[in-house]
């Protein structure tokens, strides 16, 4: 379980899993490091996970066709 400090400023303990997704939702304003509190906007903090939100410009490819017409 690891510590954090939600916006509303009330501490609370969540699964490591679910980290990640309460940084990128903006939900909380710190959470507990093995050695210190790290906070959002001004330590490092990872960003793993996050969707890519634009157009999509990979071509798709069907069956066996490996051909870039």
């Amino acid at each position: 379980m690891i510590g954090i400090i939600r916006n509303d400023f009330q501490d609370a303990l969540v699964n490591e899993h679910v980290l990640d997704g309460l940084i990128a939702a903006d939900k909380i304003v710190a959470f507990q490091r093995s050695n210190a509190w790290a906070v959002i906007g001004r330590d490092s903090v990872r960003k793993e996970n996050i969707f890519y939100q634009d157009q999509e410009r990979r071509k798709i490819i069907y069956g066996n066709d490996f051909s870039m017409r």
